[in-house]
């Protein structure tokens, strides 16, 4: 028998394996057009919003015989968002709000907790580059009172809830980035409702109006 072929020094055939072995990891590896800290911050995808900041609401309804009964007060807004972006600058989205006022002034209650919620669908649509968004919102409105009746002589009910009714919300923003999915910015928003709340053995229509002033923050 003749002598064994060589293929070469071990140490040869060892570095030709691990070309081979990297060109192919190398052929399954992703190309990268740009990196990720070049690219600018954009609005895709989910969408989360949340509000929160002082606020003002107020509500007035018929009691009849040309008299009315109203409830106002300051307290504080919280508004959650969350949708998706359907456009490069659109996004469809879910509102929830909350309007509190713990020291609401009324005619007939004391200690009055005066409370206002709003759950809508709606849309939001962002003015590029300012990064500033007006959102509206259509849905579900309630609100209630709540508190120590005064002495009458007659026992006045603690409690004055409405009716499902209809609501309206309206928005309006500025945001700068901290990331490129995350933003903080401020937001004024508007609030109001149309719900029935009957007097006695009548339907009378309980008409709010609520505004925030809200720190905002965002992510994308």
């Amino acid at each position: 028998m003749g002598a064994p072929q060589r293929f070469g020094p071990p140490g040869r055939v060892q570095a030709v394996c691990m070309l081979l072995a990297l060109a192919l990891l190398a052929s399954f590896a992703p190309v990268p057009v740009r990196g990720d800290a070049a690219l600018p911050p954009s609005h895709l995808g989910v969408q989360l919003r949340a509000s929160l900041g002082p606020a003002y609401l107020g509500a007035s309804q018929s009691l009849g015989g040309g008299e009315r009964d109203s409830v106002s007060g300051f307290g504080t807004g919280f508004n959650v968002a969350l949708g998706a972006m359907v456009g490069e600058r659109l996004a469809l989205d879910m509102d929830l709000v909350l309007l509190r006022s713990a020291d609401a002034e009324h005619g007939v209650l004391q200690d009055t907790t005066f409370s206002a919620l709003h759950l809508g669908g709606g849309i939001t649509y962002w003015l590029m580059p300012a990064n500033v968004y007006v959102a509206a919102s259509l849905g579900l409105a309630r609100s209630s009172v709540e508190g120590n009746p005064v002495r009458l002589g007659v026992e006045l009910p603690t409690g004055d809830a409405s009716d499902l009714g209809a609501g309206v919300h309206l928005a309006a923003g500025k945001q700068w980035w901290v990331t490129r999915r995350v933003g903080l910015g401020a937001t004024l928003s508007l609030l109001g409702s149309i719900a029935n709340n009957p007097i006695g053995t009548r339907d009378s229509a309980r008409l709010l109006f609520g505004t925030t002033l809200a720190f905002t923050a965002s992510l994308h």
